[in-house]
Order: structure tokens, then sequence, then C-alpha cells
């Protein structure tokens, strides 16, 4: 079986690749990896038939030579164009994060970049005929996403995971669109045979049972981990001293990466960024031009931190509310998992249709929309919170407020997929959601796939009674299903997990996938 490994960090996907060929026969053909764990040099000492391409110029649509020189004789199939022009669209919108002043990356530019993919990709899967892909993420990035789509039209099993709240628990899918039945048989099971939740939480994982404590104390104590990294992300990255402070640590981390065959600080940063005014292939930086964009850009999000904050209002708890808190966005959490909703207005527009007449709709900006190290100021405008507050009763919500006080006092949580569903779950509350979360299929969760499911709003908040047991039974499916391991760059420092476990536990998430007939 031919094989095509999609963005995978080397430690543990290179054992894992080993394992599944020497035990089942899978055959690395292709492998995507990134320029900070050697796996270029690995990868061609354990399969040095397979064609690697680099995480930097996949971004940009810079094959490798056999597949490049394939251009000419690969065409788009018409077909395929119709049929997934949808997704399309969905994949011009995720060259958001590509486009790094927000405005040098143009439509016309991104339908190039789109189907030149196609014509690479389709020419890739005629040269190697790769009969699975394997992914160590949900495909969210345009070269990776434009893979998926083509394997789903011809076929193709690709097999990706999708993370949860819980460190280094994650989830197999074949879909994008949804977690599908995982866990439907266990779930019943679990509700079933407990007495009741007492009895379920003595067998659930403990850092599952501890995350769901800390969402029941103060937001300082149960404030999700990454959210720590931003804060102190975005401090190392706001102003010129600090990002040529980050410049010297990553050329001291990956000398290779910049004094290496490519050269890469001397003839400008192979950052994924497209420049303003070059063509995607060939857009590098040189450090002083990227970081007086960075600057001007973290510039304009500052002024539109503000600009929200003079638009924001503190909630009133005493009238009943849905609070949505918005995604950070360009990120996979919208695009793909949000499909339609990756346009957040359209949540709002479906509550205020939906919601009863007295229900006020509280929208919280992500915090992270605002910070340096992102590039936030691709995915909103002023005119964005201008058109949120046409809708009569939406207001918006100071950042400081924390997430905790907005639920406990809400009358249910609404999110395209995100960590607010989890604690609204845990806090008793209905759960609306518009996306793909690991939690879709807890009967707390509502989700909104079109007008049907959105006209059982009212209903689902009017009836809905939170039951412990329930919620109990739905984490103990999830421990049971749920993967166990460090599938991706910077988790193996945060788990206590021997590498052995881990590429045990992908490998047999790949055979059970297989087996199951889920691909």
């Amino acid at each position: 079986m031919n094989v095509i490994y999609n963005t995978c960090y080397a430690d543990p996907w290179l054992q894992v690749a080993i394992s599944l060929q020497r035990e089942y026969g899978f055959n690395p053909v292709y492998w995507n990896g990134y320029h900070d764990d050697n796996s270029e040099d690995l990868i061609k000492t354990h399969f040095p038939t397979a064609l690697y391409h680099r995480y930097y110029d996949a971004w940009k649509g810079v094959f490798p030579d056999p597949v490049h020189s394939l251009y000419a004789e690969s065409h788009i199939e018409l077909d395929f164009l119709k049929k997934y022009a949808y997704f399309e669209l969905q994949t011009i919108k995720m060259m958001d994060r590509m486009d790094i002043t927000g405005h040098g990356f143009s439509f016309i530019e991104r339908q190039r970049h789109y189907r030149n993919f196609v014509k690479y990709w389709s020419g890739c899967i005629g040269l190697l005929k790769p009969e699975l892909v394997i992914s160590a993420v949900v495909p969210h990035r345009v070269y990776d996403y434009v893979l998926y789509l083509l394997c789903h039209h011809h076929g193709i099993p690709y097999i990706s995971f999708r993370s949860s709240i819980f460190k280094g628990r994650i989830v197999p899918l074949t879909d994008v669109s949804t977690i599908g039945n995982i866990f439907d048989a266990e779930y019943k099971k679990c509700y079933q045979n407990a007495s009741g939740a007492k009895e379920l939480w003595t067998q659930i994982d403990s850092n599952i049972y501890e995350t769901y404590l800390k969402v029941q104390k103060s937001y300082a104590e149960g404030q999700p981990e990454y959210m720590h990294f931003h804060y102190s992300t975005h401090k190392k990255n706001d102003g010129f001293a600090a990002l040529f402070k980050t410049l010297l640590s990553d050329i001291r981390k990956q000398k290779k990466l910049y004094f290496g065959s490519e050269g890469q600080l001397l003839k400008g940063i192979n950052y994924y960024h497209k420049h303003p005014l070059k063509s995607i292939e060939n857009s590098r930086f040189s450090f002083v031009s990227y970081s007086r964009l960075k600057l001007k850009t973290n510039n304009y999000k500052k002024s539109l931190k503000k600009y929200y904050h003079s638009k924001a209002v503190v909630p009133d708890y005493e009238k009943p509310y849905v609070i949505l808190p918005l995604h950070y966005q360009p990120e996979m959490t919208s695009n793909p998992s949000g499909d339609i909703f990756v346009d957040q207005m359209l949540c709002v527009d479906v509550l205020d249709k939906h919601l009863p007449p007295d229900f006020t709709i509280y929208v919280k900006e992500h915090p992270v929309q605002f910070q340096a190290h992102r590039e936030g100021h691709t995915s909103r405008i002023k005119e964005f919170y201008d058109d949120l507050l046409r809708y009569k009763r939406v207001k918006l919500v100071p950042l400081n407020i924390d997430s905790f006080t907005l639920i406990r006092n809400s009358k249910a949580i609404a999110t395209v997929t995100g960590t607010a569903g989890w604690e609204g779950m845990v806090l008793g509350k209905p759960v609306i959601i518009f996306g793909l979360a690991w939690y879709e299929k807890y009967n707390g969760v509502l989700r909104i796939t079109d007008d049907d499911s959105a006209s059982a709003i009212p209903a689902f908040i009017e009836n809905y009674v939170f039951d412990e047991k329930n919620l109990a039974a739905y984490l103990a499916a999830f421990d049971a299903v749920s993967v166990k391991a460090y599938f991706y760059k910077g988790l193996k420092q945060k788990m206590n997990q021997r590498e052995q476990e881990c590429v045990e536990n992908l490998k047999k998430a790949v055979i059970k996938m297989l087996e199951n007939g889920k691909v």
C-alpha cells in the first residue's frame, strides 16, 4: 500500500511509518515534513525512494521536481472543479493567514494558487498512486486541504487526527465535517451500565477528570493552558526588539534552515506568507522588511482592539442571554471545521432569527485576535464589529470579563467548535455548536447544520436539563475511544508518555480505522 504522510513531525511519525511498513507493508511514497526536526535527512535515510516536500515549500505550491515537472501534463477535471466549487471558496479563505498585510493576496492570485495545487496534486496522485494518506492534523492549510479534496473525489482514504481540550487526546477522522459515530456505541454502553456519575468518574483517566474539575473553579484556575502560551508568546513578539530576539533564537535552533543549502537568511527568510510585491512561489523577506510589515500589522491590531473596546458594554446578568465567544481566525477550528460558519456573522444571524425575542446575544472577541504573534488582522476589519451591532440585540463584551462568569449567568452557550462549548457542558448549560467538535455527539449539544436544526434552538434551550451522569458517560466513552499520543510538535514535552507507547497507539488507530471500514 502506497502511503502519503502529511505534515508529520519526525517524532513520533517516523517510527509509526517504520512500524506500519514492517508489519503491514505500508510503503511511504511522499512525506510532507517540517524544517526543524531533521525529517528531510531522516526520510531520505529510512525511505530513500519517497519524495520529500518541505513545509514552507508546500505552503507556496513549490513541489519536488518529479511532481513539478508534471505540471504541463496534469489537467484539472471539470467535474471535480464543479463538484467542489463550494470548497474552493473555503480554500481561498484559508489563504488569509498567508496574506501578511491583509490586502496583499488578491482573489485572482488565490484562485490561481488553488488551481495550481489541484494540478500538482492530481499529477502527484497519478505518479505515485497513493492508496492512503495519513495526516497528523486535520487538513487546514491550503496545500493539504486540496489534497484532502482530491482524495475524497478519487476515493482515497484520508486519516487525520482532531485534538481535544485534553492534553494529548485526539480523535481519528476520515471526514473533516464530523467526528461521525466513533463514540456512539461506547457512550450508550457507559450510560446504561453505570449506576451514576460517581461510578463513572472513578473509571475515567485522571487527566480528563482533573480538567473537568478545573472548569468548576475560578477562571484563573481553569483557564485553558493554550491561553497562557498565547499571552507569553505575544509579549515575545510585540515590538522590533522582541522580533529580533525571536529571530536570533530561531537561528540558533535551526542553523541548517538559515545557513544550509537553501541559505535562507541570505536569500531572504522563507516564511509561508506572501510578499505583497511578489508571486507566492517567490516570496521571501529580509528580516528588516518582514519586521516592518509585522510592526505595521501589530499597530493595526492595536487600533482594532481599541475600536472593539469602544463598542463593548458590561453584560446585564439579570436578563436572559446567549453568549457567543468568537473564534480566533484564521485557524482550523473555524476553517474547515466550521464549514460555512467560518463566517461567524452567520452564527449571529442564526441566533438572532431563532432565539426567543427577550434574549440578548453577547458576543465576545477572542483575545488572541489582537495579539502580536498571530495573523488576526487578516480576518477582522472594524466594519465586522459595526455589522454585528446592526443586530438590535447583539452587544459586544469587554475582553477582561472571563468566560466562566459569562457562561454561568447565561441561558446557553453558542460556539463554532470552541473550548467554550466544553466549559458550558461542565457548567451545566445547553451548548449550540456550528461545526466539528470532539464533543459534538454529547446529547447536551445541538449542532446547527441547516435551517431545520436551527429551528430547534428555542425548544433545545427551554427543555434542556443537565444530567451529570450523561456528561460522565460521554467523557468515559471519549476516554475509551480517543487516542493518547503526542501527535504534533511541541506536545512530547508536555506529556508523560514513552515514544514506544505513542507509536503503538497511533499505529493501532490507523489500522482500526481501516479494519472498521471507516475509510
